[in-house]
């Protein structure tokens, strides 16, 4: 055995290039291979190890509008206690009625600690921990969250709060949530599963979000999960809690034309629900298993391409081998232990390649994932990975090396005898090679191709040069300074052309009502998006008025500005129509002074919306500041600096914090951003793989030409000759497998931009130059040995042996 691994790193060595380009190959497969699969085993993860998981289910409300339905992930602060109270075939009721606070701190030790804005404290009840596995370190298990200033503590924000105290010692002390004093009463171990339950932090439900008696308001704060004796009698509870909620809220909900409803979620199903809470895109997981196994196969193709490709030059070794007795079944061993060696190392090798994969992708890579690292998931997967890859990789040059028969030991002839058509099985694979490589090619050029355009789209307003403030909401940071004095402070600064106080036009900062208009067949009614603004919005942002002007301050409880889509959705005939008309919103009615053109408030996946604009003097409705500065980029610094004096001035225990819009619109689309980074990096990958394999294949090629390649250069043969002569019958296949790509690539991109409201117009030539780049950067990566070989002295080359 020992012999036989000595041969084994012997044959490695004495092919140093080949060994390298192997490994490295393999290395980058199996890197990206493990990075997707801790994402997804992290993911598909979730509340899988939770105990009896088929009885508990999430409930949620949905809304009934016509034939549409819209599922929200809330439920109304009443709803937890009436299914407490009338239905004795639920085990158990958990309400999480999400808590904030302004600030958290610790004032017992010799030092100040104090955290500001703390996620993942809730309100709850005792049953929570009946129901979640928390494993108890200190504090009474038997009444939990009795009294109304006590927290229960997860072992991480303990030491947090309390990072020189023992578990024990931390139980009875106190930690100030704003300005009530809470007593830690227990402290449980964080949970080693990912899991839909979130809390951190746990205190009693406040005694007036307990006992409210509003079922109008669902609210995505107020979350409810029960456990069901048996899932049988769910229908029953649904249909039950569904006439309640209908009975309790149709006097009002009649007058807007929908219903409420109740509705339950598996937990186990809960992670990939769409409008829960946490959740992700099954899709995308799945999407990311396919990536990962065709990187998986293009690192296993570039193996075998170079190993069958360098049986030739194997054979006088293997016919020795087999010459001196050695049996087909041993050699086969020897194969297999060298496949299972490069690929030993190659894993080996994955782990720094892994660590500059996930700082690459560190902003995409879900934030929790490091908490769990299931290290026997990766040891098992990375066993059977280094398995599977031996036994795909050792499969094909394993049956050449069968072939090879001992009176062909000087010249084989059938290396490449597995046929399939016209093309060899090593051909083929390097079509499939590239065949990846340039679907990832044209998806990274067609979706860099859109997001320039969402992001370069007239949005029908003004974006450049403008900033924005959000105004400070905490007690603490003088919130109750007026933003109408600081916006006239600073409109006198130089380098300030304008100022304007409300919603901004494109972001998801907006509220949402119905506004209603009397037509020839009755009432109109149109769901709107709503935005509060003052009367120098208008000509900050510079929206196109179509009709009637913009609004004034005059018009805070009388006018209302619409834009075209929602006077469409009204049935006025034209824009000029529709001023001095009287629409009715929140009961009241408003007369229209002026329509706009439309503009986008939402990212180029959505179409434009209804939406009106209403003036507004109270500062709850105006939380935000837009400052137009001037064309010249040179002044803006100094412009900021005077900015932020005259904000200390108002606001000095607030931060100043700054964005430019454009960045914010950009923000947007950070999903698509995230999509287009990835996609980028793993066609850098599948382009850097089948790179490896050609400077591979090519060398070896020109070793097996070599005395042909001096016989025509003998013969008169130029250089540029003999290049042509060893890259054609690669850029063949590498045209192939273009022709192949481009109609599943236009389908596939097709599909993808679907997603979209305004979209590219998919072009033959956002096809042609991926193609033109594939085949450079083949043909670039060919060059070094073809020139090598092709500038070489042929006496060299035709010397006797």
């Amino acid at each position: 055995m020992m012999s036989t691994i000595k041969l084994i790193f012997r044959q490695l060595w004495r092919n140093r290039l080949f060994t390298f380009l192997n490994v490295f190959g393999l290395a980058i497969g199996i890197s990206a291979c493990w990075l997707i699969f801790r994402i997804v085993n992290y993911e598909f993860s979730f509340d899988q190890h939770h105990p009896e998981s088929e009885q508990i289910y999430k409930v949620h409300t949905s809304y009934e509008e016509k034939d549409k339905l819209d599922h929200f992930d809330g439920v109304p602060a009443p709803l937890p206690a009436y299914i407490k109270e009338n239905f004795v075939n639920v085990e158990l009721t958990v309400p999480i009625f999400k808590q904030y606070f302004e600030r958290v701190s610790n004032n017992g030790g010799a030092q100040k600690i104090e955290f500001e804005d703390q996620p993942e404290i809730i309100g709850t009840t005792g049953d929570y921990f009946k129901m979640t596995p928390y494993v108890w370190l200190a504090g009474d298990q038997r009444d939990i969250l009795k009294n109304s200033h006590e927290v229960i503590l997860t072992e991480s924000r303990a030491k947090l709060y309390f990072p020189n105290r023992s578990i024990d010692q931390i139980i009875g002390q106190t930690l100030s949530y704003d300005s009530t004093l809470y007593n830690v009463t227990g402290i449980v171990k964080d949970l080693g599963h990912p899991s839909s339950f979130l809390g951190k932090e746990f205190i009693r439900i406040p005694e007036q979000e307990w006992n409210s008696t509003n079922w109008n308001n669902s609210n995505s704060n107020w979350q409810l999960f029960i456990k069901v004796k048996s899932s049988a009698s769910l229908p029953n509870l649904i249909k039950t809690a569904d006439k309640k909620a209908y009975e309790m809220t149709h006097a009002e909900f009649d007058k807007f034309g929908f219903k409420m409803h109740v509705n339950t979620v598996p937990l186990k199903d809960l992670h990939f629900t769409s409008y829960a809470q946490n959740n992700v895109d099954q899709k995308i997981m799945y999407g990311l298993i396919g990536i990962g196994i065709f990187l998986l196969l293009l690192a296993c193709v570039n193996y075998i391409n170079l190993a069958t490709a360098q049986i030739p030059q194997r054979a006088k070794e293997i016919g020795i081998r087999k010459t001196l007795g050695e049996s087909q079944k041993r050699i086969t061993k020897s194969f297999l232990l060298e496949t299972f060696c490069i690929t030993a190392f190659s894993v080996l090798l994955s782990w720094p390649l892994l660590i500059l994969i996930q700082s690459v992708l560190a902003a995409y890579i879900p934030d929790q994932l490091k908490l769990y690292p299931d290290p026997w998931g990766v040891s098992i997967f990375l066993a059977t990975l280094t398995i599977t890859i031996t036994l795909i990789s050792a499969g094909y040059p394993i049956l050449l090396t069968n072939k090879v028969k001992i009176v062909e030991v000087i010249k084989i002839s059938n290396a490449q005898s597995l046929k399939f058509g016209n093309l060899s099985f090593r051909k083929m694979l390097i079509v499939f090679q590239f065949l990846i490589a340039q679907l990832f090619v044209i998806s990274t050029c067609i979706i860099g191709l859109q997001l320039k355009h969402a992001l370069q789209n007239n949005p029908g307003f003004d974006k450049d040069a403008i900033i924005t403030l959000g105004f400070p909401s905490k007690s603490y940071q003088d919130s109750k300074a007026d933003p109408f004095v600081f916006k006239q402070a600073i409109k006198h600064i130089t380098g300030v052309e304008q100022a304007s106080l409300g919603h901004l036009p494109m972001s998801n900062d907006h509220w949402g009502n119905a506004l209603f208009a009397k037509s020839d067949t009755g009432q109109v009614q149109a769901d709107v998006q709503m935005k509060f603004v003052d009367q120098d919005n208008f000509k900050l942002y510079n929206f196109k008025m179509l009709a009637g002007r913009p609004l004034q301050l005059a018009d805070t409880s009388t006018g209302i500005v619409l834009n075209l889509a929602t006077v469409q959705k009204l049935g006025f005939k034209s824009a000029e129509n529709a001023v001095g008309s009287f629409v009715t919103y929140t009961d009241k009615q408003r007369q229209i002074v002026g329509v706009t053109d439309n503009f986008h408030t939402k990212n180029l996946h959505a179409a434009i919306q209804p939406v009106v604009m209403l003036s507004s003097i109270k500062k709850w409705e105006l939380n935000r500041l837009s400052v137009k500065l001037n064309n010249n980029s040179t002044t803006w610094p100094e412009t900021l600096k005077q900015i932020e004096k005259e904000w200390k001035k108002y606001y000095p225990k607030a931060p100043f914090k700054y964005d430019f819009y454009d960045q914010q619109i950009k923000e947007l689309y950070s999903s698509d951003l995230k999509f287009s980074k990835i996609i980028n990096l793993f066609t850098s990958t599948t382009i850097l793989i089948s790179c490896l394999g050609l400077i591979g294949l090519v060398t070896i090629t020109t070793v097996q030409r070599t005395k042909e390649i001096g016989i025509r250069k003998v013969l008169g043969s130029t250089v540029l000759g003999i290049i042509e002569l060893l890259s054609k019958d690669y850029i063949k296949l590498i045209l192939i497998s273009i022709l192949i790509a481009t109609p599943i690539s236009w389908w596939a991109m097709h599909k993808w931009l679907d997603d979209f409201a305004y979209k590219i117009e998919l072009s033959w030539w956002m096809f042609i130059i991926p193609a033109a780049a594939t085949l450079l950067i083949a043909f670039f990566t060919m060059s070094y040995q073809s020139i090598k070989a092709a500038r070489a002295n042929p006496v060299h080359s035709l010397r006797d042996e």
